[in-house]
């Protein structure tokens, strides 16, 4: 009977099935930065030698390079796996580790398999082998990524479990998973259309491509602004780190139940006027932090409207961008991003001094006004396939 069920399912929700399975087994496997610091600990390293390790391991930013071309032009299924069978064996070797010249290498082979298997490529497959739900798929892959998993590994490993052997459990599971499913639920990227250097040449993708990353870059400025002042009430409400951490982990599942709820819509609704919504209903919910009584509702509905900013973005360049070049166009969107958002955290301070306690409100109602505007804003190119 549930044979019969799935085989009538849509094809983008068999597709869905597969890689929400997929991405749950490896983040309940814990972060690399996690495995990364529970081997620092097992060797006694200094925190040069630590240092060491980390750059070992962190070959996300390095790889996903390859990782976005490869899923551009070739079917993700060969990638994916090898990334997760690389990441358990990774795994196995780091856990194992006692000396640092055993745990660079085992750092690097654990770093090596987890960047192909991060959200951007995952994201990169939903767009490129759905049809009808993108929103949706994104908004679910957008709340199991927004989930704190490293809460229940950490738990797990206190209390003395051999946690990192189901870890390496569930990496081989997901690489199985991945191998034997994944080709019949994705046909693989279309390579006709133009090339890289030629999309990115027409002056009207140009403008296209410009305006998609100023409205990333906007909601994750506020995404920044919008998680600092609430994670900062949890820091100074919190009773204890167990009740820190049991406050990140609902406001991170509240941000990914709102980012699945703005995914769903963006099916049906265009994504833009949700966006202009999304920035309305944050007014309201900034308001309520200056009632003291109603900061914990302010709060829920704050990351509610975050969760927003965390898949519609998604959303918007799945149906601006060119699907044959998307991994890398996004790639491209989202380390500006990172390199923006560093350079102009500067203003967060200078809000704080010159607005004193209600900087949030009008930091934010500021932002997402500009948001608002950026977004009304669109270029007229429709997008093509190429």
């Amino acid at each position: 009977m549930a044979s019969v069920l799935f085989s009538n399912l849509h094809p983008d929700f068999k597709l869905g099935f597969l890689l929400v399975i997929a991405a749950g087994l490896l983040a309940a496997g814990g972060s690399i930065a996690f495995w990364i610091g529970i081997a620092s600990d097992q060797v006694g390293l200094s925190p040069f030698q630590f240092g060491w390790l980390t750059a070992a391991g962190g070959l996300e930013g390095l790889l996903v390079v390859a990782a976005a071309i490869w899923v551009d032009s070739r079917p993700p299924r060969g990638m994916m796996s090898a990334g997760a069978f690389a990441l358990a064996i990774g795994l196995a070797l780091l856990i194992q580790s006692n000396t640092l010249v055993f745990a660079v290498p085992a750092a690097f082979i654990t770093g090596a398999g987890g960047s192909v298997l991060g959200p951007l490529i995952f994201y990169a497959v939903v767009v490129k082998g759905c049809t009808r739900y993108k929103g949706t798929l994104i908004g679910v892959m957008s709340l199991v990524f927004s989930l704190r998993w490293d809460l229940g590994v950490t738990s797990a490993w206190e209390a003395g479990l051999p946690i990192g052997w189901f870890a390496v459990i569930l990496a081989l599971a997901a690489g199985t998973l991945l191998f034997v499913f994944l080709p019949r639920c994705f046909t693989g990227p279309d390579e006709s259309g133009q090339r890289f250097r030629e999309t990115i040449a027409n002056p009207d993708a140009k403008v296209l491509i410009v305006w998609v990353a100023a409205v990333y870059l906007a909601g994750a400025a506020i995404m920044i602004r919008g998680t600092t002042y609430p994670n900062s009430i949890t820091r100074t409400t919190s009773q204890g780190t167990t009740d820190l951490e049991s406050g990140y982990h609902i406001t991170a599942l509240v941000g990914g139940i709102g980012a699945l709820l703005w995914g769903i819509s963006a099916d049906f609704y265009p994504v833009r006027r949700l966006l202009i919504a999304l920035a309305g209903l944050s007014l309201p919910a900034a308001g309520l932090f200056w009632l003291p009584d109603w900061q914990a509702v302010g709060m829920l509905l704050m990351w509610l409207v975050l969760g927003g900013l965390i898949s519609l973005p998604w959303v918007l360049m799945a149906e601006s961008l060119p699907e044959k070049h998307f991994a890398k166009l996004a790639l491209g969107i989202t380390w500006i991003g990172y390199i923006f958002l560093g350079l102009e955290s500067f203003l967060l301070f200078w809000a704080i001094d010159v607005l004193g306690r209600n900087w949030f409100f009008w930091v934010v109602g500021a932002e997402m006004a500009l948001l608002a505007a950026v977004v009304a804003y669109r270029p007229g190119m429709p997008r093509t396939g190429s």
